[in-house]
Formats: structure tokens, sequence, C-alpha cells
């Protein structure tokens, strides 16, 4: 977490005395961040190791005396998509400034792009989305992701051979691929079963087989990972549930610093414990997280929920006898 922040602060500070020469003192760097001086200093020494000339002048404040920039890159679209998303993800999770300078940084990737690189790259990236988890080592050498980039790119429907976990036997879908996401430390692939008739989402790493056929399709204007998976606690869907879990008051701080979902409310009731309520398509995520705080979580409803607890918990109690 240190050196995400301070890399953020970094990319912050450079921005501040290349566009406002002059102005930034090291006190009054210190104090629009919130470190001390010395933080302030060790973050300037990096940047001029990085070969950015930055000098003080004094009470007048620091200057960039000469503009930093890269000699020209020859990107692959694979290098290029792959700096884009990471700049896409990184500027999700930090502050106004950054975002502005990382805004500026895929701007200047995908301008000095060959065209059709670039139109292709523009129609990949809103469909991607990645969380800060690590990879699973299976997912990190499967070879069918750059396939769907593939497919994403072209509009081409793809023929897959799925081994479903839920089923335990392998399904066969005609997809028309939406979206690539990271979640749960896997890759999956959101996307339209002809087979099924409606938009599922498939975990890459459990795909037999992918061809890309000749069938093109359309992506839906209003469809977006965020809206399909609104209600989802991770990744799986189902039907809406209304769940009503009672924390315990040692935990309720730590219940009560997260927005675990767009649909909780949250009540304090008797001696600190907690009322947690949220809506969520289907219930069989959540109860996984339930489980993992122990007794301090106490299912209220639905009973299918309760009971499922009640039963997984007898199982494990069982295991260790």
């Amino acid at each position: 977490m240190y050196r995400k922040n301070q890399m953020a602060r970094i990319i912050q500070i450079a921005h501040l005395i290349h566009n406002e020469p002059r102005k930034w003192t090291r006190p009054r760097l210190a104090e629009r961040f919130e470190v001390n001086k010395t933080t302030i200093q060790r973050d300037i020494d990096l940047l001029r190791e990085m070969g950015i000339v930055i000098v003080s002048r004094g009470k007048q404040g620091y200057e960039m005396i000469s503009d930093f920039f890269l000699p020209d890159l020859n990107l692959s679209f694979e290098e290029a998509l792959s700096l884009v998303t990471a700049a896409n993800f990184y500027k999700t999770t930090e502050g106004k400034h950054a975002i502005e300078v990382l805004n500026q940084a895929i701007h200047k990737i995908t301008n000095n792009l060959p065209n059709q690189t670039n139109q292709a790259l523009n129609q990949i990236t809103p469909k991607i989305e990645v969380s800060h988890q690590q990879v699973s080592p299976i997912d990190g050498t499967e070879p069918y992701k750059k396939l769907l980039y593939q497919a994403i790119r072209e509009k081409a429907r793809v023929a897959i051979s799925y081994n479903s976990f839920r089923s335990q036997r392998e399904t066969r879908h005609r997809l028309a691929p939406y979206a690539v996401m990271f979640r749960k430390r896997a890759w999956y692939v959101i996307g339209r079963s002809e087979t099924s008739k409606r938009v599922l989402t498939f975990r890459i790493n459990r795909i037999n087989s992918l061809t890309i056929t000749h069938a093109g399709y359309t992506i839906p204007e209003d469809f977006s990972v965020q809206k399909y998976l609104e209600k989802s606690w991770d990744v799986m869907l189902g039907p809406d549930i209304h769940v009503v879990i009672l924390f315990a008051r040692r935990i309720a701080p730590l219940i009560r610093e997260v927005n675990w979902h767009t649909t909780q409310q949250i009540q304090e009731i008797d001696k600190g414990n907690l009322r947690f309520e949220v809506t969520v398509a289907g219930w069989q995520e959540i109860g996984w997280w339930v489980l993992g705080w122990g007794h301090e979580a106490k299912v209220i409803k639905p009973s299918s929920l309760r009971e499922w607890v009640a039963k997984t918990a007898k199982k494990i109690v069982k295991l260790y006898e």
C-alpha cells in the first residue's frame, strides 16, 4: 500500500512542478500531500534519478528546466493494450490529480499508435475490467484470453466447450463475447450464449476449446460490466434475494467501514451489534463470505441461506472432531 501511495504522490508532484513552475516549495508540497518535508525531498530525489531535471529556486519553489520525454515507442497491440488497461485500472484507485495525469498518458499512448491499432484498442479497452488481485497460475498460462480479445475486436462469435463447475459436465455454447474481466483471482468472459439465449459469465480457464467463427454480432449499446454485475456479490448471478445478517460488536467497525455492496443498509442495534441488509443476485457467494466471519456473523434471512450456513458449519466441526 505504501509503494502504491508513493507512486501516486510522485506522479502528482511531477505534474504540479511541470504545470506550475516556481510555485511549489518543499513545505507547500508537504502540506499539500500531508507528509513531512523529508518525504517530499525523497520523492524529488527519485524523480531526479529517473532523469527528470528538477531544480530548486529557493523560496520561489521547484522548476522542471527541461521536459522529460520518452523516445518514440513502437508498441505492439498487446503491449499498448496492457499499458492502457493497467492505467485505466490504476486511476480508479487514486485521486483527481493522478487521474488527470493518467488520462493524459493514455491519450498520448493511443494517439501515437497506427490508426488501425488505435481503432481496435478503442473498441476493446472499454470491454476490459481489471481488479487488483493475484491471478490464478492456471489463468496465467491458458491461451484463450487473446482469442477472446480478437473476437471482441472483430465482433465475431466464438464456439466454446466449457467445463461447468456447477453442473460438473461439459457444455457447448455459441457465444457473442461482450467483455473480459478479472475478478476473484481469475479471468472471466461475459457474453450472450446463443445456445442458452441469455447473457452468461464463463471462467476462461474452464474453457476446454475455443474457435472463432465467421458469424458476427453487436454489443447492445446499454451493456456495461458494472450494470450487469451490480447485484452480484462477486461474479455469480441468480434470482434477487434479500439477505439479513447480524454482526457481533467486535467486528462491527470492520463491517461498517467498507462499502460491500451497492444495496447494503447497515443499522446499529443493541449493544453495538450491527444489522446488515443487502439484496443480491443469488446467495451462494455471500454465503461463503458469511462463513469467513465465523461465529460473529449470524444469518437471519433467507431461511435457505441460514440452513446452508448451519449445515456447512456442522460439517466443518465434524471435520475437526
